[in-house]
């Protein structure tokens, strides 16, 4: 079984994240969302695209928007991941797992990510 390429692989793992911020039907009372969730959401959107350089700049806006948003922080990391910035993709993962130590998709995705470097023998960051 042929393994998924970097950005398919990626792309998989922020639609998995992905899916906490869709709204699934209109409410009839009117929420408005943060800067936060909106930079979120529209990033999520270029990703799909695979605009990977747009996403990550969203992510980015986001975390700034809210530097508590664990979400925001894991997808930025798996933006940056696929655009080959491994130093920085080890930083995101890292903060989103301390903002959500136990949020199972977070952890997932910096444990694939940590078994991705270790297997094509990459280094990003002190071990």
């Amino acid at each position: 079984m042929s393994r998924p390429s970097l950005t398919g692989r990626c792309l998989l793992l922020i639609l998995a994240v992905a899916g906490a911020f869709a709204t699934g039907s209109a409410s009839p009372l009117a929420v408005q969302k943060s800067d936060s969730a909106l930079q979120l959401e529209f990033g999520v959107r270029v990703a799909r695209k695979g605009s990977w350089n747009e996403a990550a700049f969203r992510f980015e806006k986001a975390v700034q928007a809210d530097a508590g948003n664990a979400r925001a922080w894991n997808n930025l990391g798996v933006a940056r991941e696929s655009l080959g910035r491994f130093d920085a993709a080890r930083e995101a993962y890292e903060k989103a797992v301390s903002l959500a130590p136990h949020d199972d998709q977070i952890r997932d995705n910096f444990e694939r990510f940590q078994s991705y470097m270790k297997s094509t023998r990459r280094t990003a960051g002190a071990p």
